[in-house]
């Protein structure tokens, strides 16, 4: 893997008559780790569906390896959007389907092949390395319904890791999940990112589960961007104050920056 930059300029993302996010400039060099906060309805989903091309701009230009995707057509378009590994949030897929393991993390590689055209065995090698490669041998038979949502998210990265991405996408992907899963698909993104080339884009409401890999925080309000820079640049009580209402603090832990209630200590 050897791209995977990209660029917003000028961009305005409009519904239902409003603008719900407007950026003048973004560049994510290809190779970074990016971490996107902010409240709830900030922009935070949007910036990752314009990303991937599956929101069109009302206006700007978004572009992948200077590519850009407005003058691009369907198909091109698509193949383009190939080079990107996009997680949802689990509200957005259907976890009752009755797919096995093998089959969700196949159709990876199922979407980097034409119309009709089966798997071949170098995809099914992909498909079994990438299995191992976040534990799920022993549960690759198994319908995905029927996995915790620790695994289910599992799953799903090595769903995207099977596409071979330059670009990987998640967008909430421990939300909903106890601690020690948290912690764990947080050191799963942080191993894929240290082994591989990928540019990761990593969306979360909790600042602790972003890694110390993650070296640059965007942070969001009301569809702008209001702070961008280092963990220690924004991930201070000062700055992220812009950005939401109460009283809490940052504390430093294992090279994780975690916000936590202040309210009982009167630190407002």
């Amino acid at each position: 893997m050897t791209g995977g930059s990209l660029s917003l300029s000028q961009i305005s993302v409009r519904r239902s008559g409003r603008t719900i996010l407007s950026i003048d400039h973004l560049t994510i060099p290809a190779g970074a780790f990016v971490g996107i906060i902010g409240t709830n309805g900030a922009g935070k989903t949007t910036l990752l569906k314009t990303c991937a091309g599956l929101i069109a701009p009302a206006q700007g230009t978004v572009t992948i390896d200077d590519v850009d995707l407005g003058r691009l057509g369907p198909w091109a378009r698509c193949r383009l959007r190939k080079r990107i590994g996009y997680i949802p949030q689990s509200t957005e897929y259907n976890a009752e389907l009755p797919f096995t393991v093998r089959e969700v993390v196949a159709m990876g590689r199922t979407s980097l092949k034409p119309l009709l055209v089966r798997l071949d065995r170098q995809d099914h090698a992909v498909v079994d390395r990438w299995i191992d490669t976040l534990g799920l041998g022993g549960r690759c038979d198994q319908t995905f319904r029927s996995l915790s949502g620790g695994e289910q998210q599992k799953v799903l990265i090595a769903r995207a890791m099977a596409q071979e991405p330059e670009i990987l996408m998640l967008d909430e992907p421990c939300a909903n999940l106890d601690f020690n899963w948290k912690h764990q698909i947080s050191e799963i993104v942080e191993r894929l990112y240290r082994q591989t080339d990928v540019t990761v884009l990593m969306v979360s409401h909790e600042t602790g589960v972003l890694p110390p890999a993650c070296e640059r925080i965007v942070l969001f309000r009301e569809g702008r961007i209001i702070a961008d820079g280092t963990p220690d640049a924004v991930l201070s009580t000062e700055v992220l104050r812009r950005a939401y209402d109460g009283a809490f603090r940052v504390v430093v832990a294992e090279g994780r920056r975690y916000t936590v209630n202040a309210e009982s200590e009167g630190d407002r």
